[in-house]
């Protein structure tokens, strides 16, 4: 699968501290996807860290085979998201 991650995306990826590597393994391996009212994928990722449940919400938009990363979210809100 391949995708690029917008400017935006990149920016809340440095504040919230998420790697490539963790929107990677959310889009190979999502817990849930679904997608919102604009056609958007949303692809959740549910991950451990410091001993707590978080997830990771990537939304993207998806043209044949390329994904483009939109924006991410981390919450600890695991079951408002899910």
């Amino acid at each position: 699968m391949q995708y690029v991650i917008t400017p935006h995306a990149a920016q809340r990826m440095a504040e919230r501290g998420i790697t490539h590597a963790a929107i990677g393994e959310a889009l190979r391996h999502p817990t849930a996807v679904s997608q919102d009212e604009d056609g958007r994928v949303l692809v959740k990722k549910l991950y451990r860290a410091k001993e707590k449940s978080r997830l990771l919400l990537v939304v993207v938009e998806q043209v044949n085979e390329m994904w483009t990363v939109i924006t991410v979210i981390d919450t600890s809100k695991t079951k408002k998201y899910l």
